[in-house]
């Protein structure tokens, strides 16, 4: 907890920055082919506030390219989350692709926290110049192997380390869950919407609190008085499963629990823990909704939980991952943080998909309103 509240503190600085400028011991350590393909999407445009970054759409022809051997680490909930580390490892397919990668990028997934060293110790074993950490929770050990190895070259998703050889990849995607929370507000038919996350750190809280907010200023201009389980704005805590792991039956359990007091639509926060909700969802036969977190749901997801989707609250993982690696490639790599927002299309709103046309007009007019303001600095979400 100790280590958390450090974390938090990390984060809040982050926010004063960013108001001051408008942040073989058990582990899987085989080379994976780059024909794996967990299905991925990411917003698209620029996710980055890193001025350096502006110059890489020159074209490879007019750029000196020189691949980089490159390994990522998973955290626990590993690389077929349908999430943040699915989409980090499809950031280092697509730069493969480019050519921006020597060789067969190396994937070391997690199944403990004592795997994350000898995965590490692994990447560099294997001779890796550039690695990738997808998670909050490898935020000590990429700190400790960053320092020790400054000829290497890291990239971290969900984390701040100002560390002099990592690039810092992180999201406000507060601001895209703040108009997905309006959104859902509008359309709840019992008046009752639920959240609940894996563990209450900020790359988790962030969504929570963000969407509570838009369900509250839903009300606020509406007159309505929808009600939010999960989540606490003002004692900044609400329901966890204290796990990422979808097997846990805990998982379940809270997703019964938030449905049995009403809730029918629900955002579960934590790679797969969206998954054992969709099949309560299902068992029941009841007419309810999920929101999505990290990629779009609908295309990331397996295929029956398609019309569960209601909306998924998007970053931009993989095309930064993506555009680190290039920046080593061409010499153009800079460290320090890199942090997607609405106004950089680093985060956003996924299609409605399947809720396309049950979502009135006058709604999604709203709900576009609310995403230009909060990118325009029009609409102040913490005010």
């Amino acid at each position: 907890m100790k280590r958390y509240m450090r974390y938090l503190a990390i984060f809040a600085v982050l926010g004063m920055v960013l108001a001051a400028c408008s942040p073989d011991d058990g582990g899987d350590t085989t080379t994976t082919e780059a024909s794996e393909d967990p299905t991925t999407t990411a917003a698209e445009g620029d996710t980055t506030t890193t001025e350096a970054m502006e110059d890489t759409t020159t074209t490879e022809g007019e750029m000196a390219m020189d691949p980089v051997v490159t390994c990522l680490v998973t955290d626990l909930a590993g690389v077929d989350d349908r999430s943040f580390n699915a989409a980090a490892w499809q950031g280092v397919l697509d730069a493969q692709a480019a050519g921006d990668v020597e060789g067969e990028p190396i994937l070391l997934e997690s199944d403990e926290q004592a795997d994350y060293a000898p995965n590490l110790d692994q990447c560099l074993a294997q001779g890796a110049e550039h690695i990738v950490t997808v998670g909050f929770e490898l935020g000590d050990a990429t700190i400790q192997y960053a320092n020790d190895n400054p000829d290497v070259l890291f990239t971290i998703v969900d984390f701040v380390t100002d560390v002099a050889n990592v690039r810092d990849l992180i999201y406000q995607t507060d601001e895209a869950a703040f108009a997905a929370g309006y959104l859902t507000a509008g359309m709840t038919e019992s008046g009752i919407v639920a959240t609940y996350g894996g563990l209450n750190i900020p790359p988790v809280s962030i969504f929570m609190d963000g969407w509570t907010k838009g369900v509250n200023h839903y009300n606020e201009v509406n007159g309505t008085e929808v009600r939010v389980i999960g989540w606490d704005v003002d004692a900044q805590d609400g329901v966890f499963t204290g796990t990422f792991d979808p097997a846990d039956p805990t998982v379940r359990a809270t997703c019964e629990s938030q449905l049995d007091e009403g809730a029918d639509i629900i955002l579960p926060v934590g790679g797969a823990i969206n998954l054992p909700c969709g099949t309560a969802i299902q068992d029941r036969g009841i007419d309810a909704a999920l929101i999505g977190v990290d990629q779009d749901a609908f295309l990331a997801a397996p295929a029956e939980y398609q019309d569960l989707w209601l909306v998924t609250i998007e970053k931009g993982i993989a095309i930064q991952v993506e555009r680190s690696l290039h920046d080593h490639a061409t010499g153009m790599w800079t460290p320090g943080v890199t942090v997607g927002t609405l106004e950089n299309e680093g985060v956003g709103l996924s299609p409605y998909n399947a809720f396309e046309d049950q979502i009135p007009d006058e709604l999604k007019a709203e709900v576009d309103q609310v995403l230009a303001d909060i990118a325009s600095g029009a609409l102040d979400i913490n005010g």
